[in-house]
């Protein structure tokens, strides 16, 4: 059987997406190999991988939103720059005495496994957990627009440029996962999600999500009283909006909803208020668990937490902290799988509104019916892994 290699950053929304991947893999008999931390070894483990960790650069996120403009994208793009600077000689040992037959790269952030690939001179795929890029239609030029004279930037752009030049490949191969060797690209979403999902051609393998069961994250049981539920969460990472969170709590405070809010521990309780009895706070969820029993869902607008939610036919407020989560929310929108509300524009009001109106939108209903079939079609992790063994050579 084979050996395929999996390299994602250190963060929840570009690892949980390929775990189904994983644990198929592995129960076809192919060993997997996982380059991780120790945050997320147990659940890594847990599908199955043989874990090879490694210890990260970066930094944790600060609470405000990252905004991909400014500063902010600066100071990202040169933190991801370093990792890839440090990781490689770190774990290039180990995969030299344990060659693996493929590997698979997060598109976005893992360019250290794409440079693993090609110092080994094995092919490679890499992974998006978001909307991916061309000449056509690019997150870059229709969401973040950076500023071309920022001087940041050209000094990001020099140290990746050489980078790219020492592995025979030129920038935007590093940066875009094309080039020598890339047997194509695994897109976490169907294609009539995409933008623009005309231009991209065969190579772009737009599977679905790849679902994994996650039991270690715990179970949860629906309210005996019957009431409808209300999933809140903005993720694991821009979780630091208690004012949100207490806009929330107004909104749905008096009403016949049972209210699941996910504030993380980096959230101040105190500063939220009397809790109201049809509340249940928490810090992490078993979100898959939960999502079965939601009526409505309120979240961040991560690609992730939105297929789930299709996954389940739960409607959707979209609620972005980041310039990627954006895009996502327009696309919800214009698919009418859910509505978006810029963070800018929160209020009791606007929440209340769309509190009452999304959950009773047939024609949203009908759109996640017929959005969710467009998931089974796109095959998800039996599609990945039927591309993946037909590239190994293994059936």
């Amino acid at each position: 059987m084979a050996h395929i290699a999996f390299f994602p950053p250190s963060a929840a929304g570009h690892i949980n997406p390929t775990l189904g991947m994983v644990a198929e893999l592995t129960a076809r008999g192919h060993r997997v190999t996982y380059a991780t931390t120790a945050t997320y070894a147990d659940r890594v483990a847990e599908a199955g991988a043989e874990v090879v960790l490694f210890e990260t650069t970066v930094a944790p996120p600060p609470d405000k939103p990252f905004k991909l403009t400014g500063v902010d994208l600066s100071r990202g793009l040169m933190a991801n720059l370093v990792e890839t600077r440090t990781q490689v000689p770190k774990l290039l040992p180990f995969y030299r005495e344990n060659r693996p037959d493929l590997v698979i790269f997060d598109g976005i952030a893992g360019w250290w496994g794409r440079l693993i690939a090609r110092e080994l001179d094995v092919p490679c795929m890499p992974d998006w957990t978001t909307f991916v890029s061309n000449d056509t239609w690019s997150l870059t030029d229709n969401y973040i627009k950076p500023n071309p004279l920022d001087l940041r930037l050209w000094r990001f752009a020099l140290g990746m440029q050489r980078m790219a030049k020492k592995a025979g490949l030129t920038m935007a191969e590093l940066a875009d996962g094309t080039g020598t060797g890339v047997a194509g690209h695994l897109v976490f979403m169907p294609r009539s999600f995409q933008f623009a999902q005309e231009s991209f051609g065969e190579e772009f393998h737009f599977i679905g999500p790849c679902l994994a069961e996650r039991s270690s994250q715990g179970e949860w049981q629906p309210p005996a009283s019957g009431k409808p539920v209300c999933l809140v969460s903005l993720g694991t990472i821009y979780t630091a909006r208690p004012e949100f969170f207490v806009d929330v709590i107004k909104a749905f405070t008096g009403t016949d909803w049972h209210v699941v809010l996910v504030v993380s521990e980096r959230v101040d309780r105190s500063l939220l208020g009397e809790i109201p009895e049809n509340f249940e706070v928490h810090n992490a969820v078993p979100q898959m668990a939960i999502l079965p029993h939601t009526d409505l869902f309120i979240n961040h607008a991560g690609i992730t937490s939105v297929m789930e939610a299709v996954h389940f036919g739960v409607p959707m407020i979209a609620v972005p902290q980041m310039v990627e989560q954006s895009a996502t929310a327009d696309r919800m929108e214009a698919v009418n799988i859910g509505r978006h509300l810029p963070s800018a524009k929160v209020t009791v009001e606007a929440l209340k509104k769309l509190i009452d109106e999304v959950p009773r939108d047939q024609g949203m209903k009908d759109s996640l019916v017929s959005f969710k079939r467009e998931l089974e079609e796109a095959g998800g992790t039996t599609a990945a892994v039927k591309i993946i063994e037909e590239l190994v050579g293994t059936p």
